[in-house]
């Protein structure tokens, strides 16, 4: 909240003055300015965040308990959630597509019948990368995992080859309010991600 009350006013001071900036752009700045503070203020009922979801077909649960919020989720089925909400990104979105990347994976059979489809969009997309040859799509989706595929969603690459391959990625979404500071902690990212996590983060990119 500190960071966004000094940006609210070094935007005040700045549209003051800086003659040259057109009232056009004002707005603009204004505009933007405001949905990233409503990120942040905006309280989601849980209930609310599974129907937005159910709605756009990203889940088949419509309440909050039966999206079975405190468990984790496979790879495959992360996949399904995070590629179908590509079509429901923001315009600002920099989402771009693997180049010369065959997207077949050796361990297939391992995902649900229903999606292999999907993890191989997933893959052409640019959103999931693999290893070794293999998807894993029956592990856990890692929260390290999902904020690199939400920032990819975003803003497309970063460098993954300094430390953590993730701490690019939550650096950027915690400047950009999309994530919490308490999700700053490396103690976190490799453990298995909760689906109610997941539901609330992807909320917040795709509204």
């Amino acid at each position: 909240m500190k960071k966004i009350l000094v940006s609210l006013v070094l935007w005040i001071s700045f549209i003051s003055f800086a003659s040259a900036l057109s009232l056009s752009d004002a707005l603009k700045d204004s505009d933007k300015l405001l949905k990233q503070v409503e990120t942040l203020v905006i309280e989601w009922n849980e209930d609310e965040i599974i129907s937005s979801l159910h709605e756009k077909w990203i889940t088949i649960h419509d309440t909050w308990e039966a999206f079975n919020p405190t468990r984790s989720i496979r790879r495959d089925e992360a996949a399904k959630m995070l590629t179908l909400a590509v079509k429901y990104l923001p315009s600002t979105s920099k989402l771009s597509k693997w180049k010369g990347v065959s997207c077949t994976f050796s361990d297939s059979s391992k995902a649900w019948d229903d999606l292999r489809d999907i993890i191989v969009e997933s893959c052409e997309k640019g959103l999931f990368k693999w290893s070794n040859g293999n998807f894993n799509p029956q592990n856990s989706i890692t929260y390290a995992q999902v904020f690199t595929v939400l920032w990819r969603m975003l803003y497309w690459m970063q460098d993954e080859s300094k430390g953590h391959y993730a701490s690019e990625y939550v650096k950027l979404l915690v400047n950009d309010w999309y994530l919490d500071e308490s999700f700053s902690s490396q103690s976190l990212w490799n453990k298995d991600a909760n689906r109610g996590d997941i539901a609330k983060l992807l909320v917040k990119v795709i509204e």
